[in-house]
């Protein structure tokens, strides 16, 4: 299992979650987001969108990316370079 923790630097349009599931269902492993939102610690399938866009990943958040299985090595560099490419 690959972990790795990103703080969020700007709010997530429909379109950057449409984009990052999609992107995400190229893998074989697992791959989850975590945080805390109103005192919850939620936990979403990222290669489920309807699990992405029932929860706000809002500006300020710390999210942790974890991936499991085959291609995870590959998965969690390629998601967590595709998040960070949405701060610009």
């Amino acid at each position: 299992m690959r972990v790795h923790d990103l703080a969020i630097t700007k709010d997530f349009q429909l379109q950057d979650l449409q984009r990052i599931s999609h992107k995400a269902n190229q893998f074989i492993s697992e791959i989850i987001i975590e945080f805390d939102y109103n005192e919850t610690r939620n936990v979403i399938d990222v290669k489920s969108l309807l699990g992405m866009l029932l929860l706000p990943i809002k500006k300020g958040t710390t999210i942790t990316i974890k991936t499991k299985g085959r291609d995870e090595k590959e998965a969690i560099d390629f998601l967590c370079e595709l998040i960070e490419n949405y701060k610009q």
